[in-house]
């Protein structure tokens, strides 16, 4: 089984193309937590279950770049989803950050924001040139972005209930491990005054 699923990912890998199987997601609802109202579709959030192989296929797409993200220095003040850089130390940044402002008079504040639907929100067309013009990613490693991000067929899951099948134009996939990557990536252009920054 370990060299058929070795020659499979070989094959995807040099043909520079995700399956289509392997970008059919089942989406999941997730009610969010301290909603008052949960008969608006904001009060929701939806989370992306792939299949076990393609998601293992992800998984190993995403470690390739996660390594190019690294070895480029992506972003010092960026925490989550790039390893050694967890919420605990996005925390204690901003804590310590606050602190050395109150010891040496000066004023100190936070203000924190939060994206409305950020995976979900995503230009493809737009991310896919910030990939390239950017962070200067071509080749088979580009060319799997976009495949991921090409044609995506999902469908809601609520309990026993499930929805037909439709193609999915904007986004990243949330619950996608690829797709967090690629958030950030997208964002990796804020103003440098917006730090720590943890999404």
């Amino acid at each position: 089984m370990h060299c058929c699923l070795k020659m499979l990912f070989n094959k995807a890998w040099c043909s520079g193309k995700f399956l289509k199987e392997w970008k059919e997601e089942n989406r999941v609802v997730i009610p969010k937590p301290g909603k008052d109202d949960y008969h608006e579709c904001s009060a929701y959030r939806t989370i992306s279950i792939t299949s076990c192989l393609g998601k293992r296929f992800e998984y190993k797409f995403s470690m390739r770049l996660a390594s190019v993200l690294r070895y480029i220095d992506f972003d010092a003040d960026h925490f989550a989803y790039i390893q050694s850089r967890s919420a605990t130390q996005a925390i204690l940044t901003t804590v310590e950050t606050i602190k050395k402002g109150l010891l040496t008079g000066h004023y100190a504040g936070a203000v924190f924001f939060d994206f409305t639907d950020a995976f979900g929100s995503v230009n493809r067309s737009s991310l896919l040139n910030k990939i390239r013009r950017d962070f200067g990613i071509s080749g088979r490693l580009y060319w799997h972005i976009s495949s991921f991000l090409s044609n995506r067929m999902p469908r809601i899951k609520i309990q026993h209930d499930i929805g037909e099948w439709m193609e999915s134009i904007i986004g990243t996939s949330a619950g996608t491990r690829l797709g967090t990557l690629l958030f950030i990536m997208h964002v990796h252009d804020v103003p440098k005054c917006i730090r720590p920054k943890f999404k």
